[in-house]
């Protein structure tokens, strides 16, 4: 039998609107990865989902899995056979637990020993057969949020499962979820064509389901409405939210546009607010290019438009655009600066108390940290009001109804009651960025003001022993400390990190050595995943770090420069002299011998002097490390001189040699350099591997 396509897709009732990337990101890569785990040949894998069904479409799957031939070792010879060559109890245990004769045992030998062995061999089954127990080990094997049980609670998926088409080319492939069977029947969009349809192979599934109004591709979806809105407004250069926009198509499976217009009187209202309406509505604001609303708006309506469902949708929106403009009217009779008290009644976290008792330690947070930044004093006031009023919109009734518009509430609200522009800015401000890839903080008040926030949340919940396991982070953790990061490389803002959570523990009433490690292990983590996002590889990331973990600036800065560096060539000339004359030291170690003290009295052959006195000349270049200089390229350029001399050392001049008090003065000496070069970076963690075509 030639490869054909298979075609695998489960109905629901509807799925929240994050399931479809879900599944992509955590299912699908299972999913394949289970496809060679069962010796099963195939071509691309592609996947579809809307409200109520993901599809799966593997192209040019073979017909059958590779036949497979193993061969297994068993006991040693001596335990299997006695002195005359019969078979042992041993052989006889070996032989059955894998349903073999004993006739069948051969003699091989393995790390130097004899044992037995056997040969097995495995005949592929048919795809079709095993096609379903992949499928549903491959949902077993993911977590599914908030998800359902069946089948006496064995099968677990996040909405109940009403059809399964499934077919191999055309021949259907027998699948049972959750006591669903499947057949070769789907069925196209709810409304437009409800009814049930046969499919005959997965191209013509392809055909019959796009004619029954179903874009099953999430892609085609979202390009689509992007062109409807151009096509039905008239407007070619429009700005419109990707993400939300996104968020809409994955709740349709055939969009229809309609242009919706505000009120005249909603134009005067901050847009951030009214377009926090539209969006809350499923609808999608527009913006020109200079970030200005636009009067027009757009609401998506799955398969079904016009006029009546258009004015109803309209209708309730100003209904929602009259409450937001009560909701202002009522929170702008409160002093904003008053809406601390509201804080206690909200709770933050079970053990750390309300969001007013959570401002209060960003206050002491900030006492703290005004010790490591060169603040003037207008600085230091603009940022103790920023952190004293940035969580106060929480109790507004704005933002009761609209958490989106957290952060931006305090910023309206503190321009309202007069503050200048950098403490209203620095209260929406404190809570960027937002996610990867969004704006950082844009004065130097907001981005301090963020810090503070950031790493009272990071200590707070990793001191309660928060678990974060593989792509789980339902507070956002990673991302808040992914933020902390961005924001002090990008300000440059140089500080002992370890220190600070120190003290931050104290502000707690919590400090443990275990957690100060915890913290500061979970921070280096994040920054080695965004050092790896980069593409700076582990020996570079691991040699810097290890020196360098608890001042971010400066390591940064040792990565970007040690980069540069090598993509001049010259990254054999530190590597090759610092891992010689590491291993030497580590071979001494590991003999025992560890020398601290240095004779420059016993120096007795020529290169040995001169290596020294190489050292000397050159132990200046520390200063080159110096907290106000940090000249890391020209250390390194200073570093690449070495190999030369030591070189010649390494070929002149016997290390390890018989004189004890010659050898450990020679490897004293060596430990001189080894430290100088350590001041950088430790070097040996860089394979040379990495680093050969530099």
């Amino acid at each position: 039998m030639k490869k054909q396509d298979i075609l695998i897709e489960i109905g629901c009732e509807d799925l929240p609107f994050w399931a479809g990337e879900y599944f992509r990101e955590q299912w699908v890569p299972v999913f394949t990865s289970l496809l060679v785990e069962y010796r099963l040949d195939h071509g691309e894998v592609n996947f579809f989902y809307t409200i109520r069904r993901i599809i799966l479409y593997i192209k040019d799957i073979s017909p059958k899995q590779k036949d497979i031939t193993t061969e297994i070792y068993g006991p040693p010879i001596e335990m299997s056979l006695d002195k005359n060559g019969n078979f042992k109890q041993a052989a006889y245990k070996f032989a059955n637990s894998h349903n073999m004769s004993v006739e069948n045992l051969l003699v091989k030998e393995r790390k130097g020993k004899k044992v037995l062995a056997l040969i097995k061999y495995e005949k592929g089954k048919q795809t079709s057969e095993i096609f379903g127990d992949i499928l549903e080990e491959s949902i077993r094997r993911i977590e599914i949020p908030r998800g359902m049980k069946w089948d006496g609670g064995n099968f677990k998926f996040l909405r109940p499962i009403r059809w399964i088409t499934a077919l191999y080319g055309k021949k259907d492939i027998k699948i049972s979820l959750a006591g669903i069977k499947s057949t070769k029947f789907s069925y196209g969009h709810r409304t437009l064509a409800p009814c049930r349809f046969k499919v005959s192979n997965p191209s013509d599934y392809m055909d019959k389901v796009i004619k029954r109004f179903v874009m099953f591709d999430p892609d085609i979806r979202f390009e689509f409405v992007k062109a409807e809105i151009s096509r039905k407004t008239g407007i070619k250069n429009f700005i419109l939210d990707e993400k939300h926009l996104k968020k809409v198509v994955s709740l349709l499976e055939y969009p229809v546009i309609e242009v919706c217009r505000l009120k005249e009187e909603y134009l005067e209202i901050p847009q951030e607010i009214v377009s926090a309406v539209i969006t809350k509505l499923n609808g999608i604001p527009l913006l020109d290019k200079n970030g200005h609303l636009n009067r027009n708006y757009i609401a998506v309506f799955d398969g079904v438009g016009g006029d009546e469902i258009k004015n109803n949708y309209q209708d309730v929106l100003y209904a929602k655009m009259e409450d937001a403009l009560f909701f202002i009217k009522m929170d702008l009779r409160t002093d904003f600066a008053g809406y601390i008290n509201g804080l206690k009644n909200i709770i933050y976290h079970p053990k750390w108390g309300s969001m007013y008792e959570r401002v209060e330690r960003f206050k002491k947070i900030y006492s703290i940290m005004n010790n490591y930044f060169d603040l003037s004093d207008e600085e230091k006031g603009n940022i103790y009001t920023i952190i004293s009023l940035c969580k106060n919109d929480l109790s507004t009734l704005m933002v009761t109804e609209f958490p989106a518009l957290e952060g931006v509430i305090g910023r309206i609200y503190a321009e309202k009651n007069g503050y200048n522009s950098i403490i209203a800015s620095g209260i929406e401000q404190h809570y960027w960025p937002r996610y990867s890839g969004d704006a950082l903080p844009r004065t130097k008040e907001s981005a301090v003001s963020s810090i503070i926030v950031r790493l009272e949340t990071i200590c707070g919940f990793l001191l309660d022993n928060m678990e974060i396991k593989g792509s789980g982070d339902p507070y956002g953790l990673k991302r808040t400390t992914n933020g902390l990061i961005e924001i002090i490389w990008d300000r440059k803002l140089n500080f002992p990190l370890r220190e600070v959570i120190r003290k931050i523990l104290e502000v707690f009433g919590s400090y443990s050595s275990e957690g100060e490690d915890r913290i500061m292990d979970f921070i280096l983590q994040r920054i080695d995943n965004l050092f790896a996002g980069e593409g700076i590889s582990p020996g570079i990331r691991k040699a810097v770090m290890a020196v360098d973990g608890e001042n971010l600036v400066i390591l940064r800065e040792k990565i970007d420069a040690i980069e540069n560096f090598f993509k001049t060539g010259s990254a054999k000339n530190i590597l090759v002299p610092f891992i010689r004359v590491a291993n030497i030291l580590k071979q001494a170690k590991e003999k025992g011998v560890s020398p601290e003290t240095f004779e420059e009295s016993m120096l007795v052959e020529k290169t040995e002097r001169e290596l020294y006195h190489f050292y000397r000349e050159n132990l200046k270049i520390s200063e080159l490390l110096d907290n106000k200089t940090r000249d890391y390229v020209g250390f390194l350029r200073q570093l690449s001189k070495w190999r030369e001399i030591i070189d010649r050392f390494f070929d002149d001049v016997l290390v390890m040699c018989e004189n004890e008090n010659l050898r450990n003065n020679r490897l004293a000496l060596l430990k001189k350099i080894n430290n100088l070069f350590l001041l950088f970076a430790d070097f040996s963690l860089i394979p040379i591997v990495e680093v050969e075509d530099a």
